[in-house]
């Protein structure tokens, strides 16, 4: 089967019938509920846009495993270098254009290391398991919502050791397959999504092997609730001037709850196998932070543009303070790129196949500009001024009588009108001010994982240990020329 358009993805999802609750009341068909058109939106732009003719030659690939063209950033297994650094470039320019590149090759990339070193320790048949889902997925052209993040209930216990842990658990095993009951927190897309993949979160003991389960499956599967909050500035969709980015798209974003779902075993990918846990949260947080570096360029790209048009729409682009201001920008978003870039750079292949980057430069990099985020929205109300909060809204301008005083009273730069002055304004309002502003700031600061676990991740693979025996041997103490050599990738192979 070939790709799928946008519309006909959309209609093709129009199938599927999920269970899903919108602000305590269930929503009967989502597919003509207008507070999901916005997600719809994006979901449809994540198939058209590979069809542009600046994007087709890099967001579409071919895949030996079904032997047709795939979507890069969706579909597709990353087994090399190339892999990584195209997937980077297209990654940053979406986000740019579109906020969100939903990088989910991210996730059967590293399903596809997890799932082969499980079968090497244990003997199990996980990846063959997942090599059927990959095709099922290539095949069909699907979209997959990532459920990773348990309701983690006290989080100074462990899973086994609460008395109602509320995270996804295994309840029953027969010979057709697993039941499930829990529930997986942040599932961004989930409705409008054909299927969602399930894995753990955290590195697990013996004792929590009830909780270290990984499987597949749709949306629709009888147990499934989703209870989901709309996008943000849904109440304003109906203002395209005001609210330039919501009235386009937006993420539904919600919470999924497992009640004793039947999970039959060829979606099953883990299975109780405790110590094999962890290699979803470390894959994940190499891989996918990777791409986060450069989507959070891509969103400083954003910002520097909006930051420029509201400077030039009030005269003082050229002004020494702007500029600095834009500079310190623009190196936010190379910096970032040019670490995702360094850790493909130092990247190796797994020893199934798949290319992984450098994990201390995926979390590092990211680090540095997850810490930056706030900055962005500091700028653009220094560069835009209070109008941002205070000016009037689309209805008012769009009155005959309040139009004539707002041409007058917010005209700017001569070569604008007013009108675009007000546009520029607005979408740097929407970024900067309003409800979209949280979101903004929830995908640069928790999204792919909280700042500390980067940080957790680059002191435990950093080798402090040498770096302290060289000062020790400029100081004179001891006299040690040990020289380790170049970092060894296997030692980053959790199954090792």
């Amino acid at each position: 089967m070939a790709i799928k358009s946008g519309k006909e993805y959309i209609e093709d999802l129009k199938k599927s019938n999920p269970n899903v609750y919108m602000l305590g009341e269930k929503v009967e068909n989502i597919w003509d509920d207008p507070r999901f058109e916005s997600t719809k939106k994006i979901v449809a732009q994540n198939h058209d846009y590979v069809f542009e003719k600046s994007n087709k030659e890099v967001a579409i690939v071919n895949s030996h495993h079904v032997n047709e063209p795939v979507r890069r950033l969706t579909n597709h297994i990353q087994t090399t270098m190339e892999d990584s650094l195209l997937k980077l470039d297209l990654t940053r320019d979406i986000a740019n254009r579109r906020i969100c590149a939903w990088c989910g090759s991210n996730i059967l990339t590293l399903a596809w290391a997890a799932t082969w070193e499980t079968d090497q320790k244990y003997g199990t048949e996980y990846h063959q398991r997942f090599k059927n889902y990959l095709e099922l997925s290539q095949k069909n052209d699907w979209d997959s919502s990532l459920g990773k993040m348990d309701a983690k209930g006290d989080r100074s216990i462990r899973p086994s050791k609460q008395k109602d842990y509320p995270g996804v658990r295994i309840v029953k095993k027969d010979a057709k397959g697993i039941n499930v009951s829990g529930c997986k927190v942040h599932t961004s897309y989930g409705p409008c999504t054909k299927v969602i993949t399930v894995m753990p979160c955290r590195a697990m003991t013996e004792e929590d092997k009830d909780f270290a389960v990984a499987f597949w499956t749709y949306s629709d599967t009888p147990g499934i609730t989703m209870i989901v909050k709309p996008s943000p500035n849904t109440d304003h969709i109906d203002l395209p001037m005001q609210c330039p980015m919501s009235s386009t798209f937006g993420i539904v974003e919600g919470t999924t709850f497992f009640d004793n779902v039947f999970i039959p075993w060829e979606q099953v990918l883990l299975c109780g196998e405790w110590d094999m846990a962890a290699l979803y949260p470390f894959y994940f947080g190499n891989i996918q932070r990777q791409s986060k570096c450069s989507c959070l360029a891509g969103h400083s790209d954003l910002v520097a543009g909006i930051a420029g048009l509201v400077a030039d729409v009030n005269d003082v682009l050229n002004k020494s303070h702007i500029q600095e201001k834009l500079t310190h920008c623009m190196q936010m978003a190379e910096v970032a790129q040019g670490c995702a870039f360094g850790a493909a750079a130092a990247g190796k292949i797994h020893p199934s196949g798949v290319f992984m980057p450098d994990p201390i430069k995926s979390n590092a990099g990211l680090n540095y500009i997850k810490e930056l985020t706030g900055e962005h929205i500091q700028m653009l109300h220094d560069i835009a001024g209070g109008i941002i909060v205070t000016m009037p809204t689309e209805k008012d301008y769009k009155n005959p009588k309040l139009k004539k005083i707002l041409d007058f009273i917010l005209a700017g730069n001569q070569k604008y009108s007013t009108e675009e002055r007000i546009r520029a304004l607005y979408l740097c309002r929407e970024v900067a001010a309003t409800e979209f502003t949280g979101y903004y700031m929830g995908w640069g600061v928790n999204a792919s994982g909280s700042p500390h676990t980067g940080h957790i991740l680059v002191r435990s693979l950093y080798d402090l240990d040498y770096r302290i025996r060289i000062a020790k041997e400029w100081a004179g103490i001891g006299t040690s020329r040990e020289w380790p050599g170049h970092c060894n990738m296997n030692k980053f192979w959790v199954g090792n």
